[in-house]
């Protein structure tokens, strides 16, 4: 990305032909769906990419099994669709796992549902994935004995996928700056501009960092601010009534030596969603809650109620593993915005995707999942070019559903990794760092390697136990549009809900680091330390 001065002033002076408010992953995939059409995009975030929702996902590419149930058979397809996909697209970012499934007696589904289910899900997939397996208790226990326990009848192996949830949104909003687009983070949105006969022309801005206002013009905006959707929304339309409902959905990770499971697990609990716990390296990933939030989507965390509901799930389906709130690493929460529906539990309602546009032409975006990205982007640029049209510019159809993620390596990923690891090694890294960077930068990995090559100390590991490296912190600051320690931790590396101590170790180095390449003085880098501690605080409700 091209520096962000440059960036800024691109924004106050480029008629822009779409501006889309909201650097989460449907306003980072409606960018790059614009970019791909040959539009001249501006990409604006308040805080970092991905700092909401979509950074605090159970991070997994999936149908959405349990949606069947309710009834979204179209939901499901498209999913498995866009699943196909992404594994394609995105192969370093996006993991085909195999997922065990238990069945019990007196919860959940009976293992004759089970089985129907599996079968309809692996009909809806059109043989893009391997097919179910039922499993007796005992081949069921001889895959994970962490299941054992009394009311446990079956189970079934099915075939879903995971993934990086940050980093699949910032290789949307880097793809979208390959094709021209100009994305800032630290931007928020004031208002909306408006001509005399109240058409949206553009959008008053603010730079969080220098505090400086500035106006950007556009022939379209679309509202992709996923929780706060409706805050711009009432800006277009005060007397409009609210359209989100929102879900608070809370994850902890708790040490892997304490629930050590071998594959990702989903089971069902007692209040009727599944449980998932998903291996990641040194942690256990343990989710989901849904319930409802009325606060302000800034504030959202996880509370002590989520703990205890994740907790008492968690042993209803471990119950040797004994899990204690001592043995959480890290809790993190995000907010569903999904569409109203009245008379409907919070459980129950669509997580299908809106797409509306207001009198004055606001295109606002809402509802949908992490998995079905891709396709919610290319709904919300559809109905934008309905608002482009009027003014006169032909927009071609999207170009997303066949070019390849910034990372995606262009040999197979096994043959890439091979090869990648050999060159890591002659730099001092091991199988387990090379085969990281691998993962999650794709063939990006190799400008990580180059960092090393000019200074081996930043092939030292930051953290005891995992594979992150501190060329990542001058990587992330140098090339990926990392501005705050949290950016760093949080999103560009997972120390914050993998390492002990939420990255304590490594605080000081990366720190140190993120000050080299972001020209803080002394000031400046204890402020940043400060408010990272401050995030790692309102994520410990125990």
């Amino acid at each position: 990305m091209t520096p962000r001065a440059e960036r800024i002033a691109a924004l106050e002076t480029t008629p822009f032909d779409v501006v889309v408010v909201g650097g989460g992953i449907t306003g980072a995939a409606t960018a790059r769906d614009a970019a791909s059409r040959g539009l001249r995009a501006a990409l604006l975030e308040r805080d970092d990419w991905a700092s909401g929702t979509s950074s605090r996902s159970s991070k997994l590419i999936h149908g959405g099994l349990r949606y069947l149930a309710s009834g979204q058979v179209h939901l499901v397809f498209e999913s498995l669709a866009e699943r196909n996909r992404l594994t394609a697209l995105a192969p370093h970012l996006v993991e085909p796992a195999e997922f065990l499934f238990s069945a019990y007696r007196g919860r959940g589904v009976s293992p004759l549902l089970l089985k129907l289910g599996l079968t309809l899900y692996d009909f809806l997939a059109l043989g893009r994935s391997a097919r179910h397996r039922t499993l007796s208790r005992e081949a069921l226990l001889a895959r994970e004995r962490l299941l054992d326990s009394p009311d446990l009848l079956s189970g079934a192996l099915y075939a879903d996928a995971r993934t990086d949830d940050a980093r699949l949104t910032l290789e949307n909003v880097l793809d979208a700056a390959a094709l021209g687009a100009v994305a800032v983070s630290r931007i928020e949105v004031r208002g909306l501009r408006k001509d005399s006969s109240g058409r949206i022309r553009g959008v008053a801005a603010r730079d969080e960092e220098s505090g400086r206002l500035f106006n950007v013009s556009a022939l379209a905006v679309v509202n992709a601010t996923g929780p706060w959707g409706d805050r711009l929304r009432g800006q277009d339309q005060p007397e409009a009534p609210p359209q989100l409902r929102l879900s608070r959905g809370a994850h902890i990770t708790v040490t892997a030596s304490r629930l050590p499971v071998k594959q990702p697990v989903a089971s069902p609990s007692s209040d009727g969603r599944l449980l998932f716990a998903i291996p990641f390296g040194s942690v256990t990933l343990l989710g989901t809650t849904d319930r409802d939030f009325a606060g302000s989507p800034d504030d959202v965390a996880a509370d002590r109620e989520d703990v205890e509901l994740l907790l008492k799930a968690a042993n209803a389906v471990f119950p040797s593993a004994s899990l204690a709130s001592s043995d959480i690493v890290a809790t993190f929460a995000g907010l569903r915005p999904l569409l109203a529906e009245t008379g409907k539990n919070v459980q129950d309602t669509s997580r299908e995707d809106s797409v509306t546009i207001s009198p004055s032409g606001l295109v606002t975006v809402s509802g949908g999942k992490l998995t079905t990205h891709r396709r919610m982007g290319e709904r919300a640029m559809d109905r934008a070019a309905v608002v482009l049209r009027r003014h006169g510019r032909e927009v071609t159809r999207s170009a997303t559903r066949t070019r390849p993620f910034p990372g995606a390596p262009e040999k197979p990923l096994p043959v890439f990794l091979s090869e990648f690891g050999r060159a890591a090694k002659v730099l001092g890294l091991d199988a387990e760092a090379a085969r990281h960077l691998g993962l999650r930068y794709g063939r990006r990995a190799e400008e990580v390697l180059a960092l090393v090559a000019e200074e081996r100390a930043l092939g030292d590991r930051l953290s005891p136990g995992l594979p992150d490296i501190a060329a990542e912190i001058v990587f992330a600051a140098r090339s990926e549009d990392a501005r705050s320690i949290a950016d760093l931790l949080a999103r560009r590396t997972h120390l914050f809900w993998q390492a002990s101590g939420q990255g304590a170790e490594a605080l000081p180095r990366a720190a140190a680091l993120a000050a080299r390449e972001l020209h803080w003085d002394k000031a400046g880098e204890k402020a940043a330390v400060e408010a990272y501690l401050s995030e790692v605080a309102k994520s410990r409700p125990f």
